[in-house]
């Protein structure tokens, strides 16, 4: 700087000065400071489940006036500052660094003026919080994991001999990081802990813990308690697992447990048997609440087995059941499971077997359509014995000892391809809690009909469905009136051809010719259960070559579903096979068609309710 010139004006009067005039002033200059520190040294950055430490070697300017910290989740930025003031320390502790993914670090020292070093960077992942987790599983393996369900018979101090169900484990398994601590397992109603056990209870990560109950009570035939599992786990602190108990005063005789106190009490099935629990209809096959009439079943899914769960049986003491799959058609049964005769008067009876305590399950793969038997007693009715049933008030259908629900659970939702087989053997009281059965990845199995046969008939078409009589065994007519004939008479011509399809036998035999009785109908009635269904009705005409000699109405559920049909005419010809697909909704558990004809008599060949 060659020159200094100080001016100073008097803002009172406005005169400029030199500095000439002002003998005593003085002037200091200084450069102004742009130089920056160097860039921290050192850094590193050090994750915990507390946060994430930064720390770096102190810098050496005199000037230092601190240093800024700043966060970004990419390493590219963009970087959030962290302290706005800048620190002295040449540490920092991010507590709030987020768990789980990696935080990118810049710090910067800066002088004062202001100047700001270079960034240096680092980065750390902070680790999620260490805590325990209490995943609860129910080891009897019932339908519910948070439901466990129990029996006694008697008293505590001498109970019968019976095999009961009072005893269940629940094991409590610690699936997080950190020690999980029971400080609590309070219970409800008549269980206890058996044995106790010391709280509060430490399981480390990936361990468990047993805890078993015994089921007390030695009055009232339903109970309903609750095992709370308190812990340190802070998703779920206190978990509560319900608790169901059936008692009874003595081995059989009047009182054992009803088919609601077992399915719906007990296992906490939402699942409707029939209003006001009248389930008791002699064996007459009628559906009831969600009732499926399906005498034979198909995998729902192929590729899986069929799984199969006894949840309880209520017979003579000491005899056991066996439960068996047929294929239809086929007179030849495999077993499934068979349990234990000890345990003839309980919840969940163990396998049958030299001192075995697996409970009652097994799986299956039937590769096609199949029905039950447990015992003598099977899924399609025909093949019962109706003696009884009739002798009992039953009317006809008869013989539906083996019967099938749709498995709700404890929120009222349909599981999947999921139902319960109750069953009862006939003739004794109808109560259906003789052996009740959970099966999973079944569905229920078209019901085909070959109409115009004898009683028993059956046939296995070209792709292996078995087509059933409308007559069955027991000579019951699902058609009315009962005395219309077989036709063509003299039963099915097997070499007679039937243009359009591959099942020539299903349209070798038709029913409709009432005689004299006008008008000209024929009715059928088949068990059903209420709702939407599809039906393939199949017709040909062996009678007639010409179109106009056969016209008639068919009828569902007092619907005109089909108007002035003339089977020659719509298929083309006679010894022609017509399939027509109509849709029906199904009320009074009863599927009702009727056919009347205009000219000639109706004709059907085949009835297939599609499922």
């Amino acid at each position: 700087v060659k020159e200094l010139r100080l001016v100073v004006t008097n803002a009172g009067d406005g005169i400029a000065y030199d500095h000439a005039d002002w003998a005593d002033a003085q002037v200091t200059c200084e450069l102004a400071d742009s130089v920056p520190p160097v860039a921290p040294q050192g850094l590193t950055a050090t994750a915990s489940s507390a946060g994430i430490t930064l720390n770096w070697a102190d810098n050496k300017e005199p000037d230092l006036a601190g240093y800024r910290v700043s966060r970004s989740v990419s390493a590219g930025g963009p970087f959030t500052v962290l302290t706005t003031t800048p620190l002295t320390a040449s540490s920092y502790t991010d507590t709030a660094a987020p768990q789980g993914t990696v935080s990118y670090y810049q710090v910067v020292a800066v002088d004062k003026s202001g100047n700001a070093s270079a960034p240096s960077s680092a980065s750390a992942t902070r680790p999620g919080t260490v805590l325990g987790r209490a995943t609860l599983a129910n080891l009897d393996g019932g339908p519910f994991a948070d439901r466990l369900v129990f029996n006694r018979i008697g008293s505590l101090v001498s109970p019968p001999g019976n095999g009961v169900h009072d005893r269940a484990t629940l094991r409590i398994t610690n699936t997080g990081t950190g020690t999980l601590q029971i400080t609590g397992l309070p219970l409800t109603d008549t269980w206890e802990l058996d044995p106790a056990l010391t709280l509060p209870l430490d399981i480390a990560p990936g361990q468990f813990q047993d805890v078993k109950l015994r089921f007390t009570a030695q009055s009232v035939k339903v109970h309903a308690g609750t095992l709370t599992v308190e812990s340190n786990d802070p998703t779920a602190p206190g978990q509560v697992i319900q608790l169901a108990g059936l008692w009874q005063s003595q081995s059989e005789s009047g009182q054992e447990p009803s088919l609601e106190d077992i399915v719906q009490r007990g296992f906490g099935f939402k699942t409707a048997f029939a209003p006001g629990s009248d389930i008791n209809k002699k064996g007459r096959v009628t559906p009831q609440g969600d009732e499926v009439i399906a005498p034979y079943w198909q995998r729902a899914d192929a590729a899986r087995p069929v799984k199969v769960q006894q949840l309880a049986a209520y017979h003579t003491q000491g005899n056991t059941a066996t439960l068996r799959w047929f294929a239809k058609g086929d007179t030849v049964t495999n077993t499934v499971l068979s349990h234990a005769g000890i345990d003839a008067q309980s919840v969940l009876p163990r396998k049958n077997g030299t001192n075995s305590n697996e409970l009652a399950t097994a799986t299956f793969a039937p590769a096609s359509t199949f029905g039950f038997r447990v015992d003598s007693e099977n899924s399609d009715p025909t093949l019962n014995n109706q003696t009884k049933d009739r002798s009992n008030g039953c009317v006809d259908p008869c013989g539906q000892h083996v019967r099938f629900f749709k498995a709700r659970d404890q929120g009222g939702q349909i599981m999947p391809d999921t139902y319960l087989l109750i069953m009862d053997y006939a003739g004794i009281n109808y109560d259906y809690n003789d052996n009740i059965y959970l099966i999973s990845n079944i569905k229920p199995a078209p019901i085909l009909i070959n109409v115009g046969t004898a009683s028993g008939y059956k046939f296995t078409d070209p792709v292996g469905n078995v087509w059933v009589s409308d007559r069955d065994r027991n000579g019951y007519a699902l058609f009315t009136p009962s005395t219309i004939i077989d036709e063509p008479a003299g039963g099915p011509n097997p070499s007679l051809d039937i243009l359009k399809t591959s099942n020539d036998t299903l349209y070798q035999t038709y029913r409709g010719n009432v005689g004299n009785i006008m008008p000209r109908a024929v009715s059928f009635n088949i068990p059903l259960e209420n709702g939407p269904q599809t039906l393939r009705l199949h017709f040909a005409d062996l009678a007639h070559s010409v179109a106009g000699k056969r016209i008639f109405d068919v009828f569902a559920e007092g619907q005109k579903v089909l108007s002035n049909l003339d089977i020659v005419q719509e298929a083309g010809g006679g010894n022609t096979a017509l399939v027509k697909t109509v849709s029906v909704q199904v009320t009074g558990g009863l599927l009702t068609l009727n056919l009347s004809a205009s000219v000639d008599y109706p004709s059907i060949a085949g009835i297939e309710i599609v499922r």
